[in-house]
C-alpha cells in the first residue's frame, strides 16, 4: 500500500548560570559595566554562543569569518508576514478536534521526536519551526505524524492509524502548498520542514522504505524549489558540502569499523554487480560499493560517502525511482537490502547528526525493512540476502556494534 500511496501522493514532484559566591562582599565588588543583551542575534552567533552585533544583512562576526548570516524571525513577525498563506490552525477553535492524544504527541515531539536535519539545526526546529506549525496546519500534521510513529516504536501504544491519518493530511497540504509560489520565508521553511518530518517518520514505519526513498528525493527537490524563488530560508541552506562540514567536529572521536567486517560486506555485495543491467542499477551498485569501502577509512570519509548516497538517490529520474521501488524486480530488492544494511551499519556515525545522541535510540529505525524484502523475494534471491539479514538480526538484538566496530 505504501508503495502505491507514495508514488501517488508524491508524484516525484542555553545554559543559564546562577549566582556564584566569590568570597567578596557586596561592597568589595567593582561595579559591573552595563551592556545591551543580544536577543535577536543571527543564527550563526546563537549557535556559537557569542554576542551578535545584530547588523543587517550581515553582522560583523559573520563577515569576519565569511559565514552566511541568517536571522531567525521572531514569532510575531512570522505570523504577520505569513498570514495571507498560512491560515490559523483551525483545531484550536473547534472542540474535540485537538484531542488529548494530540497533546501527548505534541509534547513527545518537543522532548524527543523533533528532526535533527539539517545538521546543527536543533534550535531552529524548537525555536523557529514549531511556532510556524502553530499557523500552518499541514506542518503541524507532519510533526504529529512523526511523533506518533516515533512514540509507537518506543511504547506499546497503538498509534499506527493516528500516525497514518496525520501523515495523509500533511502530504495533502504539502502538495497543495507546492503548487503555489512562495510569499515569505516561513512558507518555504514550512514546506521544507514538512518534507524532513515526513522523511524521518518513514524511518519508523514498518513499510516505510518506498516512502523514505521518495522523500529523500523530495527534500532535495523542495530545497531547490525554495532556493529558485530567492526566499531567505533557514532550512534551504543545507547541501552535501555543508552537511559534511557541520559534522566534522562531532566525528572527531567516532569509532572505527573493523576491517574484517568491511571485507565481509564487500564480499557479500560484489556478486550483485553481475545482476545489474540497467544504468541506474549499475550506478547504485557503484555508489554502494564505494560507501561500504569507505567504512575502512576515516569517520569523515565514511560520512561523506553516506551523504553521497542520499545525493545520488535525489538525482535519479522519476522513471528510475519508480523502477527501483518495483517489488517485482528482484535485483532492485537486493540493492535496496544492502542500502538499508548500510544505514544500519552507519548508525554509530549518523547518530551524531543529533546533538544529544545515543546509538541505541537509533535502533528503532528501519528495523523490519530487510526482513520485509526477504519475505518478498524468491528462494534464489535469498541466498544473496544472507549478509543483510545477518546485519538486520544483529541490529534488532542491539549487538551490531559488537561485530562491526573495532574494540567492541
Amino acid at each position: 500500500m505504501v508503495y502505491q500511496e507514495a508514488l501517488e501522493l508524491f508524484p516525484l514532484a542555553d545554559v543559564g548560570y546562577g549566582n556564584q559566591s566569590t568570597g567578596c562582599s557586596q561592597r568589595d565588588r567593582p561595579p559591573r559595566k552595563g551592556h545591551k543583551k543580544s536577543r535577536r542575534g543571527c543564527y550563526e552567533c546563537k549557535r556559537r554562543k557569542i554576542k551578535c552585533q545584530e547588523t543587517r544583512p550581515s553582522c560583523s562576526n559573520c563577515i569576519r569569518l565569511s559565514l552566511r548570516c541568517r536571522y531567525i524571525p521572531d514569532s510575531a513577525s512570522i505570523v504577520t508576514r505569513s498570514a495571507p498563506l498560512l491560515q490559523p490552525f483551525s483545531s484550536l477553535q473547534i472542540a474535540n478536534v485537538f484531542s488529548l492524544t494530540d497533546v501527548r504527541l505534541f509534547h513527545h515531539f518537543l522532548v524527543a521526536a523533533w528532526p535533527h536535519l539539517p545538521v546543527r539545526a536543533d534550535n531552529v526546529w524548537l525555536e523557529y519551526v514549531v511556532p510556524i506549525g502553530h499557523q500552518c496546519e499541514y506542518l503541524m500534521h507532519a510533526m504529529m505524524a512523526l511523533s506518533a510513529s516515533h512514540l509507537g516504536k518506543l511504547t506499546p501504544s497503538h498509534l499506527t492509524s493516528i500516525a497514518q491519518s496525520h501523515r495523509l493530511h500533511a502530504i495533502s497540504g504539502l502538495n497543495a502548498a507546492l503548487s503555489n509560489p512562495l510569499t515569505s520565508t516561513a512558507d518555504g521553511d514550512a514546506a521544507l520542514a514538512t518534507c524532513y518530518a515526513l522523511l524521518m517518520q518513514s524511518w519508523y514505519m514498518d513499510d516505510g522504505l518506498p516512502a523514505s526513498l521518495i522523500l529523500t528525493r523530495s527534500v532535495h527537490t523542495t530545497t531547490r524549489w525554495v532556493r529558485d524563488q530567492k526566499i531567505r530560508s533557514l532550512l534551504a541552506g543545507d547541501d552535501e558540502g555543508t552537511r559534511v562540514a557541520s559534522m566534522k567536529g562531532r566525528l572527531r572521536d567516532a569509532p572505527a569499523f573493523s576491517k574484517d567486517f568491511v571485507d565481509k560486506a564487500l564480499d557479500a555485495l560484489e556478486p550483485l554487480g553481475n545482476l545489474c543491467q540497467e544504468s541506474y542499477q549499475k550506478d547504485l551498485f557503484n555508489v554502494l560499493r564505494e560507501a561500504f569501502g569507505k567504512l575502512g577509512g576515516s569517520s569523515v570519509a565514511c560520512y561523506d560517502a553516506y551523504v553521497s548516497l542520499d545525493t545520488f538517490l535525489s538525482t535519479l529520474s522519476s522513471s528510475s525511482i519508480t523502477s527501483l521501488l518495483s517489488p517485482i524486480i528482484q535485483t532492485n530488492q537486493l540493492l535496496l537490502a544492502f542500502l538499508v544494511a548500510l544505514h544500519l551499519v552507519m548508525r554509530p556515525i549518523s547518530c551524531r547528526e543529533r546533538k544529544q545522541y545515543t546509538v541505541s535510540f537509533y535502533g528503532i529505525r528501519m528495523s523490519s525493512w530487510i526482513p520485509g524484502i526477504w519475505n518478498a523475494v524468491g528462494e534464489e534471491a535469498r541466498v544473496r540476502l544472507e549478509w543483510p539479514m545477518w546485519v538486520s538480526g544483529l541490529h534488532g538484538k542491539g549487538m551490531l556494534e559488537k561485530w562491526s566496530l573495532v574494540g567492541c
